[in-house]
């Protein structure tokens, strides 16, 4: 049995329980999601001392230095005096080493940071000025210095960071920033491999990034950039273009103009659309997408159409707001933290695909899919955390009827739809991504046509912007927000049995439990109150 201290209480643990457990046990609420080192969600800093290594798995240098560690899989060693995540630790301060316009839209940062930094062009970073807001962008490299993090800003029409950027941030100021994070980078080993990018507005500059470090790196295959703008003034490092096209017989540019005056050297039309004209067969390519999310979604399914496979196809949609804000943009391994994400509806049910259904075996053959599917995710480490609790049948069930309605339009299924049902869960574009590959793999183990497993997979895509989220959101029932977290009690009109001890707890009995979760705690189980 172990002590911890949090907030000037003490809390007596139980054998191979882990902080977060007793923590909850104790009905003390602290933020959480996966409850498996996945998310890290939860993260807490132990100032008492290092925390066991294990509970640091996953976090970066910096953090595991301080003591930070992940109370979810932390099962003390001794006692520990815990406290909430630290602002100044999580951000470092920067330095503003030079401003350079583009072009009249588009800003470059270079920033400085106090401390050298590991990445790669295509990541991204969260910017915070010193009043604390914060926003996330991409990181380019066109000025080539390894010591410094290059940013490519965009004005915004009433966007008040990229306005403070442009008009007020002078260089020699201070910043702070966290990262970098994310995966929508150069994968080296596929040095053949042809690799197609698209980007509009400032998301040329994290894939000219990427196009550097692959030419660095010695890539053989076809490069191909396309960069679209409504206008001449939206484009912007044109001569460097030029001339790695000149020195790397293997790179090629395409800019492009969707608006009625186009320039010389310029192709007429959207990028994504004049890119999906020329390169209709994308079987075994690399696919970077930047820019507008609307862009970037349609990008995606266009290049699944033509044959990519989708671990191979990385995107990184900015996403902004026009009332009074820059809406945060999220890189591919972060989910969108944007406020703007709890306004979404959830998406309209498509019409129904009977041709689908019946290729299914009119749900003869999704049973046997389903089944075969989640027994792969609750083998999985990263996707199998979000459904403690539940059992693969009930899973798979559900999943089903779900299917079955939007496939034949019958109205059979009665439970949560998915913005509701995945309100609670911090999933990451990279975990959607795994988990619509191994569907999609499943789904050819079991014989289904190509061309309807793409159907399929664009009928979940339909969800993604409602699941991937880098924060839980409150559930809404009948337009009232049911809360997040927190406990209370009730006397059971029946008996159960208590979800940490396993116990029987009978009838009458006065028990605590979790408002999210639905966990219940017996007596004994809710413990002494914590010594203050």
């Amino acid at each position: 049995m172990s002590k911890l201290t949090f907030k000037g209480k003490t809390y007596v643990g139980r054998d191979d329980e882990t902080v977060l457990q007793t923590l909850q046990r104790y009905g003390v609420t602290t933020p959480f999601s996966c409850r498996d080192g996945v998310c890290y969600t939860c993260m807490l800093k132990n100032v008492s001392g290092p925390p066991p290594k294990s509970s640091q798995a996953g976090l970066r240098a910096g953090l595991r230095k301080l003591d930070y560690f992940l109370p979810c899989t932390c099962i003390p060693e001794m006692e520990m005096e815990i406290e909430a995540p630290d602002d100044a630790d999580l951000f470092l301060p920067a330095t503003v080493f030079k401003k350079t316009l583009l072009s009249p839209e588009i800003c470059q940062v270079l920033l400085k940071p106090v401390t050298a930094l590991y990445f790669h062009p295509g990541q991204f970073i969260h910017l915070r000025r010193p009043d604390g807001l914060t926003r996330s962008f991409s990181l380019a490299a066109l000025a080539r210095e390894d010591w410094v993090l290059e940013i490519h800003v965009k004005r915004i029409p009433r966007g008040i960071m990229s306005h403070w950027i442009f008009d007020e941030l002078q260089e020699g100021d201070r910043v702070q920033i966290e990262g970098p994070q994310g995966h929508s980078c150069y994968q080296k080993g596929r040095w053949d491999a042809p690799i197609l990018l698209i980007g509009t507005g400032s998301g040329l500059g994290p894939l000219l990034g990427i196009v550097h470090e692959a030419l660095q790196q010695g890539h053989t295959g076809d490069i191909v950039i396309y960069h679209g703008s409504r206008s001449e003034a939206g484009l912007y490092a044109r001569d460097l273009i030029q001339k790695l096209s000149q020195d790397h017989a293997n790179f090629h540019a395409v800019s492009c103009v969707s608006g009625p005056k186009v320039p010389l050297g310029c192709k007429a039309g959207r990028a994504n659309d004049l890119a999906f004209t020329c390169h209709t067969n994308l079987e075994g390519a690399l696919v970077y997408l930047c820019g507008h999310p609307e862009m970037v979604k349609t990008a995606k399914k266009n290049a699944l159409g033509c044959g990519a496979n989708e671990a191979d196809i990385h995107t990184d949609p900015f996403t902004y707001t026009h009332d009074e804000s820059d809406s945060p943009h999220s890189g591919e391994d972060s989910a969108q933290e944007n406020d703007e994400a709890l306004t979404y509806d959830e998406p309209k049910d498509p019409a129904p695909d009977l041709e689908l259904w019946q290729a299914l075996g009119e749900g003869k053959a999704l049973q046997e899919i389903l089944t075969d599917f989640y027994s792969q995710v609750y083998d999985d480490p990263q996707l199998s955390p979000f459904f403690a609790g539940v059992t693969q049948q009930r899973l798979a069930e559900k999943q089903y009827n779900f299917l079955y309605q939007l496939l034949t339009g019958k109205s059979v299924y009665f439970g949560e739809r998915p913005k509701t049902a995945h309100h609670w869960m911090v999933i990451s574009e990279k975990l959607f991504d795994l988990r619509e590959v191994m569907m999609s793999n499943c789904l050819r183990k079991h014989g289904v046509p190509e061309h309807l497993i793409k159907r399929l997979r664009a009928l979940e895509e339909r969800y993604r912007k409602v699941i991937v989220k880098s924060r839980p959101w409150p559930k809404i029932i009948f337009g009232e927000e049911m809360p997040l977290d927190g406990y209370d009690e009730m006397e059971l009109t029946v008996g159960s049995l208590c979800d940490s001890c396993q116990g029987d707890i009978p009838s009458g009995s006065v028990v605590r439990y979790h408002l999210r979760l639905g966990t219940i705690y017996c007596h004994a189980c809710m413990g002494d109150e914590a010594v203050a």
